[in-house]
């Protein structure tokens, strides 16, 4: 195939503005597309780390959620040490918690004495000292529900039981008893 002068021309200058757009196209995706892809793609990282610190965020949300039950559980449990621990070194409340394990056990006590608070980071003890008479299985009972007690948090930090040889089978008995106080 043969091109005229006419062809040929027309050829030059269709090749020449194809050229010219070619170059126009680059000089714009170079000068102006090129600035905006490069802003756009640090764009993109930052909104992928937001997206993943979010997806962080929502991974421990949902973790929360799944322990809920649990942290339940713990709020009804510290509820409960609460009514347990006063904040107030209440002496009528222990008197009165003692008073009904007294009645409940047969223990008779011929002398209840409070002793020095002993103050701790947390808490504070309050030591009593108790005199009584009872058998072995009174005792037992008394000791068990000072240490189980529902109501407050007690202690037996000593106990001596003595003989009584007039009567064998009540003894006289001393006791040492802490409750305690939360400090705020």
């Amino acid at each position: 195939m043969t091109f005229d002068e006419q062809a040929k021309k027309s050829l030059t200058v269709g090749l020449f503005c194809a050229v010219v757009i070619f170059a126009g196209v680059a000089y714009w995706h170079y000068s102006f597309l090129k600035p905006l892809y490069k802003k756009y793609d640090s764009q993109i990282k930052v909104l992928n780390g937001e997206i993943s610190k979010y997806k962080g965020d929502l991974d421990e949300i949902n973790q929360a959620e799944k322990a809920r039950g649990e942290v339940e559980n713990m709020r009804r449990i510290v509820a409960e040490a609460t009514k347990r621990l006063p904040s107030t070194p209440d002496a009528a409340g222990f008197y009165q918690e003692l008073i009904r394990i007294l009645r409940i056990t047969g223990v008779l006590t011929t002398r209840v004495e409070p002793g020095g608070n002993r103050a701790q980071p947390y808490y504070t003890e309050i030591p009593y000292g108790i005199q009584c008479q009872c058998r072995y299985h009174e005792f037992g009972q008394f000791l068990n529900l000072i240490e189980e007690n529902q109501t407050r948090f007690m202690r037996v930090n000593s106990f001596v039981i003595n003989n009584n040889n007039n009567r064998p089978s009540i003894h006289p008995i001393s006791v040492n008893i802490s409750t305690f106080m939360f400090n705020k």
